[in-house]
């Protein structure tokens, strides 16, 4: 006798089952569609037919973002820079000592201790202006934007007066 395989023997079993239970096939009637429910009319109408809803008009530039990207990483270089500085060296120490300086003022040197707090100041200003510029990426308001464009023009004249004794005052 003949042997199929198990799959096979399945699978002719399923064919012929199938076949055996379909009934007589008598063409399917296509269903008949729905009708609409139409609206229940009324004299009112709704606020949303009355008003188109306006949200307000939103900027989407990736130029400005890319504009401000690259400018967090001239920051942040200026900030690794200014870092270095927070410590000054033994011959900074030993040249423009505190004493020293004093006695030199005449010249406009500045001690090394002094020089050390207007890097530290520096970077202070700067991690602010860079987080003022993650936030100008996505303002909420125009007001907002335009105060966060404000307060780094403020933080960015500071940073650059920190040197002239004479524009702190």
């Amino acid at each position: 006798m003949n042997q199929l395989p198990l799959p096979r023997r399945l699978l002719v079993l399923i064919a012929a089952s199938t076949a055996v239970l379909l009934p007589a096939a008598e063409p399917a009637k296509p269903a008949e569609a729905p009708k609409p429910a139409e609206p229940a009319k009324s004299d009112a109408l709704t606020p949303a037919d009355q008003e188109v809803l306006k949200l307000p008009k939103v900027e989407v530039t990736s130029a400005r973002v890319k504009a401000i990207d690259a400018e967090l990483k001239k920051i942040d270089k200026q900030i690794a820079r200014e870092k270095k500085n927070i410590k000054g060296t033994d011959l900074d120490k030993s040249l423009n000592s505190d004493k020293l300086s004093k006695s030199a003022a005449v010249f406009g040197g500045n001690s090394a201790s002094h020089m050390e707090a207007v890097a530290a100041t520096r970077v202070a200003l700067l991690e602010n202006e860079r987080s003022m510029l993650e936030r100008l990426k996505f303002p909420r308001t125009e007001e907002d934007r335009a105060l966060i464009e404000k307060e780094l023009v403020n933080i960015r004249e500071t940073r650059r007066n920190l040197d002239d004794a004479a524009k702190q005052r």
